[in-house]
């Protein structure tokens, strides 16, 4: 991934981070459906994966959003100020980051995930790999993502429901 593509991405995400407002939270929700958990969880994982694509990178791109953060506007502070504060733009740096941190994604990318495509192959009764176990091995990270300290076991019976679910609707 490219450092500008992860800065629209932080762009998109640090209202979130640093809100805690349900009204904006509800944002998060969107493409993640499938998965039954509280806004929080969601906004975890939206963060979790946006970290997993750059790595260490994470805090470059996040300075460079908080650079390109639209300020405040005050109209008694002078036009420079206005445009930069660089104060400001520290504090919202290191507000993100510690958000960051306290969803415990700083390492994020070195996860493991707690289920292997043979696991996955074995609930959907498949033979051989291909693009069905790729979309579930990103539900399923997904997944552990929501719930950190959810079990394989945990995670295998989500996605036999789950799973259940769609066979039924198709």
């Amino acid at each position: 991934m490219k450092i500008h593509e992860s800065v629209e991405k932080f762009l998109m995400l640090i209202p979130l981070l640093t809100s805690g407002e349900d009204a904006q939270l509800a944002e998060v929700d969107r493409g993640l459906e499938f998965i039954n958990a509280p806004i929080i969880s969601k906004l975890r994982v939206l963060t979790g994966f946006l970290l997993r694509e750059i790595k260490d990178f994470w805090r470059v791109a996040l300075l460079v959003s908080t650079m390109l953060y639209p300020p405040e506007v005050d109209t008694t502070q002078d036009f420079l100020d206005e445009q930069f504060q660089p104060e400001k733009r520290r504090d919202l740096f290191m507000e993100v980051e510690g958000a960051i941190i306290k969803l415990g994604l700083d390492k994020v990318w070195d996860v493991k995930p707690i289920v292997n495509g043979k696991d996955i192959m074995g609930v959907l009764q498949l033979k051989s790999g291909g693009p069905l176990v790729r979309e579930w091995q990103h539900k399923l990270l997904a997944w552990q993502l929501a719930y950190p300290k959810g079990t394989a076991e945990e995670c295998l019976d989500w996605m036999r429901e789950t799973h259940l679910k769609r066979a039924k609707i198709a």
